[in-house]
Formats: structure tokens, C-alpha cells, sequence
């Protein structure tokens, strides 16, 4: 009886632990009109783009080559159910959505329309970062394979 009460609790502060340390904040990332490629933010970068807010999620301003440096910390890894949201921007400042391909169930995915194809949180090294892959799905190939060469301390140093 004991061994079993012991169990249930300790099951029950693993979980309450791993909620509390996995904070996911909504994220919405305002790209520049008809950007296709790979978008890399890299988090903790205390000469980074500043912090900002729109409502309760992270507003990131993407620059036209789609690699940014932010002050932000690294998010919680929650990168479905809505809680990141991609939009073009043209130069009037007005705001087209993008799909994302978790938020995708059920969804015919477009051929030939870009979307957020793919995303890769990583841990690695001192400086995290965060992978978005947009584009078609014709150009799902080819953005995966960049990915596999992908140098990330190189291309911070660059920015």
C-alpha cells in the first residue's frame, strides 16, 4: 500500500515538475512579404532584437534574410495548437497568415502556396535557437537537406 501511494506521488511531482519548468509562451513572427527559406532565431542574444509583445505572445520582426538574433530566452517547445502564429508583412503593414504545418490536421496541404514546412528547436551548444523552414511543399526536399549542413555557431558569429 505504501509502495503504491509513494509511486502516485512520485509520478505526480515528475509531471508537476516538467509543467512548471516547460514554460510555452504564444509566439508570432511577422515575416517580410513572400520570404521563403530558412528563419533562425537565435535566443538569449543580449545584442538581439529587443523583447517585445503583441497581447501575450513574443512579437518577432523578422529581417529579410530570415536570421535574427533576439533577447528573448528560449521557449518552452510547445509548437502546436496555435500558440505560434507566422504572417507576411508587405510594406504597408499589412498582415497575410501563413499555415503552419502542426495546426495543419485534417488540412489539405498547399502544393505550390508557402507555409511553415517545418520547425527544430535545439538545445545545442551555449546559444539556442529555433529553425523554421518556409516554403511549398515541392521545396520541402531541399530546405530539409539545407538543414543538414546548417553550421548554427557560424552563422551567429556572422551576425
Amino acid at each position: 500500500m505504501r509502495r503504491g501511494i509513494f509511486f502516485i506521488l512520485l509520478i505526480f511531482l515528475i509531471f508537476a515538475g516538467c509543467k512548471q519548468s516547460t514554460k510555452c509562451e504564444k509566439e508570432i513572427f511577422l515575416l517580410p512579404k513572400d520570404f521563403h527559406g530558412r528563419l533562425i532565431v537565435f535566443f538569449d542574444q543580449k545584442d538581439g532584437q529587443e523583447k517585445a509583445f503583441e497581447g501575450d505572445a513574443r512579437l518577432y520582426k523578422v529581417p529579410q534574410g530570415g536570421l535574427m538574433k533576439s533577447q528573448f530566452p528560449k521557449n518552452g517547445g510547445c509548437m502546436s495548437d496555435n500558440r505560434i502564429r507566422f504572417f507576411y508583412v508587405d510594406s504597408l503593414g499589412q498582415r497575410a497568415p501563413l499555415l503552419y504545418f502542426l495546426d495543419m490536421e485534417g488540412k489539405k496541404i498547399p502544393a505550390d502556396s508557402a507555409y511553415v514546412v517545418f520547425s527544430l528547436l535545439s538545445n545545442k551548444g551555449k546559444n539556442p535557437f529555433v529553425i523554421h523552414l518556409v516554403g511549398s511543399a515541392m521545396e520541402f526536399k531541399q530546405l530539409t537537406n539545407d538543414v543538414k549542413k546548417l553550421q548554427p555557431e557560424k552563422i551567429l558569429k556572422s551576425l
